[in-house]
């Protein structure tokens, strides 16, 4: 979650994404262990990975 490469960033907000559509409390927990870290990267990370977790509605 703290990676700088911008490749092996978009694959983990890729991944947070797809397991979203199956367990989303899952996704809702890892993300909130997550949410404290003060690191640019992992925010962007999480940032892109939620980005469409509301849009189906």
């Amino acid at each position: 979650m703290k990676e700088e490469d911008k490749d092996v960033k978009k694959s983990n907000w890729l991944g947070l994404r797809e397991v979203t559509k199956k367990d989303l409390e899952l996704v809702f927990e890892f993300l909130q262990k997550w949410a404290e870290v003060k690191d640019k990267n992992t925010k962007w990370i999480m940032k892109e990975g939620i980005k469409k977790l509301f849009a189906k509605e």
